[in-house]
């Protein structure tokens, strides 16, 4: 059976795999839990292809070992792909097969810098992927989704185009995996872009050098910081220094071209990280109306839908500590205060910043709690502690 894929098709499998995307990453801190679910997505994803191709539902690819023609090409993968490829070799590589990895890096870099594609193919025999070892994948566990959605239903075509010297040539695949592995990377494009992380796909080669040279390159993703395509950043923080005193400056001049420094904390940032991801204000809203000082903000889910309220301030008393005015959820008892603590809590811990809150009831509430130690192991939960005024340390690693 042929697999017809249409946008309805591919709509309705990515609503399954974002079902199981939520659940997954909204249980634990995201730090700790986003390339494990992306692993768990990789993973489901085969599940659903093994059984359309052992049914017979869609036909079997003819790739196997040895059978590396696909692999001398120019793939291009997301930061969380590189991330995860990252772990993967700090995990299973020895300290000579890094050394060994980085020279073949700076080999294949050398030969494509600056050439065209058509160039490149002339000399596809000089290019295998870094990663491929005697005709195998040295990464096949943690591959690209690209690499799991390229396939062949006739490896002998693939050896003839690859010795034709005709790179545009069109091989024949399986609709289904690239209907699965296309909507699975999608799905994490999407999330990186509601997180406004850096979501751009970059040159495999040149992305695990740029990874391989960073300290640290999965926190330093998650706080909103260019990792792979280091010399055009999204974001102003990726230009920034950090002063041993935990301090961020910025280098401005003045009308006599003098230099001055401007001292922006931390505190500073994680708000301002808050209020530009999430432009809806609370105009009209009765807090808001009330507190006028404080930065409020309509907060969405991954969907971009609105689902809460917040309020946030920084807490001149207290270095690096931010105070959580008001956190409320527009549908009460539907799970959506613990997307938004979550997220606080996450972005708490990449900016290395204190969290602060005392928990408030609303008579008006109909589901509201009536115990103030209901309310304080809810947020215990995540980190916080103490009696009436509750405070969380930013996790560390």
């Amino acid at each position: 059976m042929t697999a017809i894929v249409g946008d309805s098709c591919q709509n309705a499998f990515k609503d399954i795999l974002e079902d199981q995307f939520r659940e997954k990453i909204y249980n634990s801190f995201i730090d700790n839990a986003v390339l494990p679910v992306l692993k768990d997505v990789m993973s489901y994803s085969h599940d659903i292809v093994d059984a359309l191709e052992s049914s017979n539902q869609s036909p079997v690819v003819a790739c196997g070992p040895g059978c590396s023609y696909c692999c001398h090409s120019q793939i291009h993968v997301l930061p969380i792909e590189a991330l995860l490829i990252l772990s993967f070799l700090s995990e299973c590589f020895t300290r000579k097969q890094i050394l060994l990895l980085m020279d073949r890096i700076e080999q294949r870099l050398q030969l494509t810098r600056e050439k065209s594609l058509g160039s490149l193919f002339s000399i596809k025999n000089e290019l295998p992927c870094i990663f491929l070892e005697n005709g195998m994948c040295s990464i096949y566990q943690v591959r690209p989704f690209i690499c799991r959605a390229w396939n062949s239903m006739d490896s002998s075509l693939c050896k003839k185009i690859f010795n034709s010297g005709k790179f545009d040539d069109e091989i024949e695949a399986s609709s289904a995996r690239n209907l699965v592995f296309e909507s699975s990377r999608s799905l994490f494009a999407d999330f990186g872009k509601q997180l406004k992380l850096e979501t751009v796909p970059f040159e495999m080669t040149q992305a695990i050098f740029n990874c391989l040279k960073t300290t640290n390159p999965l926190p330093l993703w998650l706080s909103g910081q260019d990792i792979l395509n280091v010399n055009n950043p999204l974001e102003l923080a990726s230009s920034q220094v950090k002063s041993p005193d935990n301090y961020l400056f910025l280098g401005a001049h003045s009308d006599k071209a003098e230099q001055a420094l401007f001292v922006v904390t931390r505190e500073q940032e994680y708000i301002d990280y808050f209020y530009g991801k999430y432009i809806s204000r609370l105009a009209g809203h009765e807090y808001a109306e009330k507190h006028s000082q404080s930065h409020s903000f309509v907060f969405q889910d991954v969907y971009g839908k609105p689902i809460g309220a917040i309020a946030l301030n920084e807490v001149a008393s207290q270095n690096k500590t931010v105070h959580i005015q008001y956190l409320k959820a527009f549908v009460l008892k539907s799970g959506n205060g613990t997307l938004m603590l979550l997220e606080l809590c996450r972005k708490a811990d990449c900016f290395n910043v204190r969290l602060s809150v005392n928990p408030e009831f609303d008579p008006d509430d109909k589901f509201s709690y009536r115990d103030f130690n209901v309310l304080r192991e809810w947020y215990a939960q995540f980190g916080f502690k103490g009696d009436s005024c509750l405070s969380r340390i930013p996790r560390q690693g």
